[in-house]
Order: C-alpha cells, then structure tokens, then sequence
C-alpha cells in the first residue's frame, strides 16, 4: 500500500475510533520525516472543526490506556499531552495535504474556444495541445496515474513521452491511449463521425472500453455512431493539422461538417435540409483569411448551392 492510501485508511480508522496505537505512532514518525507546513484545504469549517476535534479525543483514549514509556521510564501526564499535541498537529496537516492532493487530481479545469479562435496550450505534464474552434477541453490541475483529459470538438495533440504514466483523450464516443505521440481528434457531439490520425507515433483507438484497432503514422480512423461501425484509411501527414495553421482543411466531408466548420469558424449560424444535402461530400482547403461569404462561393464551385444572408444567419439550398 502506497504511503497515501495508507494515510487516507488511518485517518478513517480515526475518525471512526478504530485506529490502533501502532498506525498512531507510524503516521507520527512518516510526519516527523515529511517536514511539511499545515494547509488549509478541507472541504469546509465544519469538517476541520470535527476532524480535529475526532483526532484529539481519540488520542486522548489512547495515551490514557497505553503508558507512553521513554528509556524505561512512564513519561508524566503533561508529557503526554505534549505528544498528543503534537501527534494532533501531524494528523491534522497530514489530512490537510491528503484532502489538497485529492481535489488537485480531481478538479477539473475547462478550456472553451470561441468562433473564429484557436488556442494552445501546455497540459501538467508539458504535452501540448491545440484547439479549434468550437472546442472544448477539460483536464486535471495534476495528473494521475493515468493522464486523462477529456475532449468536446477538435484538438490536436503532441505528448510528453512517459512509459509510466499512458495518456488518455476522452471523447463522447471514444477513447485514444497513448505514450507519446502526436495526433489529431475530430469529436465534435452534433456530428454523427468522430475521427482519430495519427501523425506520429502509435495510438490505440477504443469504443468505450472495447478496443477498435492500432493506428500509425498517416492513419486515420473514422467512427460513425448511428452505424456503430468504424473504417481506417491513410491521410496525408502533412494535411493532418492543417487547421493549426490557419486552413480551414476538409477531406469528403459531409455538408453537416462543412456546416459546422463555418459556424465555429466565423460565428454564423447555418440553416439547411438534411436531407436536400445528404448525398454531398466536400473536400476543401483554403485560408481563414477568407471571408464567409467567398468560402461559401468555393463551395458553391464544387456542389452548386444558392445561400442568403441576414445578420448572423445563413439559409442554403442545393441549386437545382
């Protein structure tokens, strides 16, 4: 047992009077070797109050049942106040520090991109990562074990080589795990594909917690969740984070990610029929320089479209 968990455990059995004096004296001689300062993380006033109050009774108990003997000698009572003052101030910063420790795994910080935007950022463990726009991400002040961080939209990710601490990336549909690497995931909750490449490295795709396939260097795995199937197929490497760039970069994609690409890109809200633009698929690159508008003509140029604009709005039909 790690010296944390064994902590956590004493200080339960603590609160509840069951802990024995051995584990007492153990958590004193690993605070006397630890040399740390009292924090004030606890979950509340109240919880602080009772912990302590919990700690000095129980301690109370146990000197008053077992003799504190120093070189052959009972120690005086006052002394052995003195040790359970002592022994107190311990266990108090100890649950202290456990209680920080917890919430730094385990609160979450979040990373919203706006329309128009992208953003780069360095993760605890010095991975970096970009974001298109429209994404989100959220990940812990600290890393655990297992470096987990969870994804809503685009991001493409370049990882710090650990062998002991894997990487994970959490998205609605799948889970891609990860040493060190760079890759791109495409998730965003409104389209029915999700879609892992990889640019170096290997990563393991899953379904949750079934195992999809091994992707390499070019591969792409792409996840439609109405089909609940997957197809894999090799992509250009230098096309992968095109949009990192500043390109706006789609490869047969269907008119709901075309759709979607404006929106998050521009902050313009697309009105379509489903159904009237099922049937198009589009590859496209060009600048985010360009305007909406001269995007929506290239467009246009490969699947004939007619498009009216008011404000914020953009109505399109297939032109007949």
């Amino acid at each position: 047992m790690h010296d944390q968990e064994k902590i956590a455990a004493i200080i339960t059995r603590l609160e509840t009077g069951t802990c024995t004096p051995q584990e007492l004296e153990w958590l004193h001689e690993w605070y006397q070797s630890q040399h740390m300062q009292a924090g004030t993380a606890f979950r509340h006033e109240g919880h602080r109050q009772q912990l302590r109050t919990d700690m000095l009774q129980h301690i109370h108990d146990q000197l008053d049942t077992v003799p504190v003997v120093a070189a052959g000698r009972v120690v005086p009572f006052y002394r052995k106040w003195w040790a359970a003052a002592s022994l107190l101030a311990a266990i108090v910063t100890v649950s202290a520090w456990w209680w920080h420790d917890y919430r730094q795994q385990h609160t979450l910080l979040l990373v919203e991109v706006g329309p128009g935007q992208q953003r780069q950022l360095m993760l605890p463990d010095s991975s970096l990562v970009w974001l298109n726009a429209g994404a989100k991400l959220r990940y812990p002040r600290t890393f655990d074990a297992v470096r987990k961080v969870e994804l809503e939209g685009e991001g493409f990710f370049d990882i710090h080589p650990d062998a002991h601490h894997p990487f994970e990336v959490h998205t609605q549909e799948l889970n891609v795990q990860v040493l060190g690497t760079s890759f791109d995931v495409k998730a965003y909750n409104t389209l029915d594909e999700t879609q892992v490449t990889v640019k170096t490295g290997m990563v393991k795709v899953l379904h949750h917690q079934t195992g999809l396939d091994v992707l390499s260097a070019n591969d792409q795995l792409t996840y439609s969740r109405s089909a609940q199937q997957y197809m894999k197929s090799t992509v250009e490497n230098e096309q992968i984070n095109e949009w990192a760039t500043g390109m706006i970069s789609l490869s047969q994609a269907a008119f709901a990610e075309v759709a979607l690409t404006l929106e998050n890109q521009y902050g313009v809200h697309i009105r379509y029929n489903p159904a009237e633009m099922k049937a198009f698929e589009y590859t496209l690159r060009c600048s985010k320089q360009l305007s909406v508008t001269q995007v929506l003509d290239i467009i246009s140029s490969i699947h004939p479209i007619q498009y009216d604009i008011k404000d914020n709005e953009i109505t399109i039909h297939r032109k007949n």
